[in-house]
């Protein structure tokens, strides 16, 4: 039977400036999640963590501010945007879709979570047999979690608070998580952006901004994943949109919903100023995208990169980073505001070069292995 699916070509200029900004947003990712806070440590304590020396002064609160609860946070929103518009414009079968996803999504984020999970459980385990002494909370094993704590481990649900908790092995892969469920119920999606676009939007939009928890998925990966399809579907030349705004102007915006957010609201990520700061901070990356594939030594530097982008997102956390943490923190504690951001700098750099060269090296050693964990990307 002749197949009578309508294939869309993506834009090559799009492309370019799609793969442009993957590595970098993985780079933001690790900016976020390797981000001292006393608030974190207080939490970390009280879950039975370890005391750490944190002597931070104002500057390097709002230095750490401005990059991983300010202009980082871009990272994932645009990952979501970026799936669902290469997901509308290549409009495979639903069948196809599935099959594809299966591969580059479902595969490696079971594999990753054994592997985490061994880290997590099966190798305290292994220690508590050998050496009790050297573990910590020796009742609380794998052998006596619930089904609960296993559904909490594997994929991050909770019946408080649905998808607004995050996996326990790997906690990064909410986004993957997200992004299956997403692709799963599209076909729903775009009924409705088809039959009420107006409409459809607007109530996607209240549920991001307000926001109103929908359990199944994080509200933001809704909102992005759906514009994601808009952009897609009906075409909207976005990239040129956003290059008319003006730097000066997307700038401005940025600072002004990012400094009320943490000036005069409660600082936690919820409100709407907040995200009003998210939205601006993809501007301001998009429009960076131009810039970089004005350069095509740029362009061809972070070109090879994105190859490595998803890796470095699966890879960066929970062992590597923390490993570096730990290390770090041994020979530099953060005994005043110097050490606190060198130690912010430091080894968030040291966690992207050391993952990434991991990756290089994988994929020349053994390029199935690295092909499975990484989805058949690169």
């Amino acid at each position: 039977m002749e197949n009578t699916e309508r294939k869309i070509v993506i834009d090559f200029e799009t492309s370019r400036r799609i793969t442009s900004l993957r590595f970098l947003l993985a780079v933001f990712v690790v900016f976020i999640h390797n981000n001292f806070t006393v608030e974190s440590i207080a939490e970390s304590v009280a879950l039975g963590g370890a005391e750490i020396l944190f002597n931070q002064n104002a500057f390097g609160r709002w230095v750490q501010l401005f990059i991983s609860s300010g202009i980082a946070r871009c990272a994932v929103p645009l990952f979501f945007l970026f799936a669902a518009y290469l997901q509308a414009r290549k409009n495979d079968s639903y069948g196809v879709l599935i099959k594809k996803k299966a591969k580059s999504l479902v595969l490696p984020y079971f594999l990753w979570v054994v592997i985490y999970g061994f880290y997590s459980a099966g190798v305290k385990l292994i220690v508590l047999k050998f050496a009790p002494q050297f573990v910590q909370h020796p009742e609380n094993t794998a052998l006596n979690w619930t089904l609960l704590d296993w559904v909490h481990k594997i994929f991050g649900y909770s019946a408080e608070k649905g998808a607004g908790e995050l996996p326990g092995f790997v906690y990064q892969f909410w986004f993957i998580r997200d992004l299956v469920i997403l692709t799963l119920i599209s076909p729903v999606i775009n009924f409705f952006m088809k039959k009420f676009p107006r409409g459809f939007f607007l109530f996607v939009s209240i549920l991001f901004i307000a926001p109103v928890n929908v359990y199944f998925v994080q509200t933001q990966a809704l909102f992005f994943y759906t514009a994601g399809l808009y952009w897609g579907t009906f075409d909207f030349p976005l990239f040129e949109k956003i290059d008319k705004i003006r730097w000066g102007e997307a700038s401005v915006l940025f600072l002004m919903s990012f400094f009320s957010e943490w000036t005069f609201c409660d600082g936690t990520g919820k409100s709407a100023m907040y995200w009003c700061a998210v939205l601006c901070a993809c501007v301001l990356f998009l429009k960076l995208s131009a810039v970089i594939v004005h350069s095509e030594k740029a362009f061809s530097i972070l070109s090879y990169l994105s190859a490595f982008s998803f890796w470095l997102y699966a890879i960066h956390t929970p062992v590597l980073n923390e490993m570096l943490k730990r290390i770090w923190l041994k020979f530099f504690p953060m005994k005043n505001p110097f050490f606190c951001l060198a130690e912010y700098f430091g080894v968030t750099l040291l966690t992207v070069a050391i993952g990434t060269a991991l990756g290089i090296l994988l994929k020349k050693i053994c390029p199935k292995f690295f092909a499975l964990l990484t989805g058949g990307r690169g």
